[in-house]
């Protein structure tokens, strides 16, 4: 189970490296009111993020295809290498995490609040804020925590830091009117991780 469950030992350290590009968004400077696009994006009863991630820790690292959905306060993450290698969904709410391998075979683990961050934190070896993750994938701070924001000096947003992580965001685009993260850093304590995202459903 463990093995198993150890998703990036199984899905992200054995897939080829994987590189990608964006476009930077179109707009010469911003003019996006963040505070009313924070709570926008607070407020979306569910979406979905597509793209790829390549997560380095320590002296391991790897990465591979992402596909995150959001609906509420449950997340169902899906990841896989080239050509669908070691594919992997984790369903996961504030209480319970739900690991499905690529024979369909299930894993329930049921601990409590905050289960999934603290199982998978023992198993990965170093924090993942995955309830905070949710918001700073979206550009937005986690309103149950205190934050820091900076912007450079186009106006866009370039970092935030909450919880001991640092969030770098290089690109961003349109989608519907709204400027979404396209390329992601999350930096804290042994691990970073990159995502470029390549499709958003809101």
């Amino acid at each position: 189970m463990i093995r198993a469950i150890k998703f990036l030992a199984t899905v992200l350290l054995t897939a080829a490296f994987v590189t990608g590009c964006a476009s930077r968004a179109v707009a010469p400077v911003a003019d996006v009111d963040w505070q009313a696009r924070d709570q926008q994006l607070r407020q979306l009863s569910g979406w979905e993020a597509r793209g790829r991630i390549a997560i380095k820790a320590g002296s391991e690292g790897g990465s591979g295809n992402l596909q995150w959905q959001q609906q509420g306060e449950a997340a169902s993450i899906a990841l896989s290498g080239p050509f669908g290698a070691g594919a992997m969904q984790i369903d996961w709410a504030p209480t319970e995490i739900v690991v499905t391998d690529k024979n369909g075979k299930q894993e329930l683990i049921y601990s409590g609040d905050y289960a999934a961050e603290i199982f998978l934190s023992r198993q990965l070896g170093w924090d993942f804020p995955g309830g905070s993750a949710r918001y700073w994938l979206l550009g937005v701070a986690d309103p149950a925590y205190s934050s820091h924001k900076s912007f450079n000096e186009e106006g866009w947003l370039r970092q935030l830091e909450q919880r001991g992580w640092v969030v770098t965001y290089d690109r961003f685009t349109d989608i519907n009117g709204r400027w979404m993260p396209r390329k992601i850093v999350l930096q804290g304590g042994r691990a970073r991780i990159k995502m470029i995202i390549d499709d958003w459903l809101l």
